[in-house]
């Protein structure tokens, strides 16, 4: 029970980080949604198997603290959960680059979904493009930093 109280806190705090960054990066036409980011990440890293009720009940609270759409990101977190633990054994093949590809391509489908469900009217295709490119760079430098910290410094999960 404890730890499922540290990961909320944690996503909280995460959350927190994205809607400051997103009131900043907006403006330059960049989403980055750390939160997807971070979920994606810890069902990545996870030693066991994230079932469909923790990434629903994970999404749920997101939704009720982000303000979004009740539902939205449950059902999305749902199927990068899935996604994720089917190609598990795949990821263990791929080079760093590519799954920062992954990771990075599949949060612009995250910006992209949400984005056609709440400004069906505002959707623009450069912000999609830009939080494209920004968003693969952003996993490439998250995963080029453990490699110049010391090993004793390295965040484990």
């Amino acid at each position: 029970m404890l730890n499922y109280i540290k990961r909320f806190l944690i996503i909280l705090f995460i959350n927190f980080i994205d809607q400051s960054i997103a009131n900043f990066s907006y403006d330059f036409l960049i989403i980055l949604p750390l939160t997807f980011l971070a979920y994606s990440f810890y069902v990545y890293k996870s030693d066991k198997n994230i079932g469909g009720i923790e990434a629903f009940s994970v999404g749920l609270f997101i939704d009720l603290i982000s303000d979004s759409y009740f539902g939205l990101n449950a059902i999305i977190f749902c199927l990068i959960t899935y996604v994720i633990n089917l190609y598990a054994n795949a990821f263990k093949l791929f080079s760093y680059l590519q799954v920062c590809l992954f990771f990075g391509f599949s949060s612009t489908a995250y910006i992209g979904f949400t984005q056609l469900v709440i400004n069906l009217y505002d959707f623009s295709y450069l912000t999609l493009f830009i939080s494209s490119i920004s968003n693969v760079i952003f996993c490439i430098l998250i995963a080029i930093i453990p490699a110049y910290f010391p090993k004793n410094i390295r965040m484990r999960i």
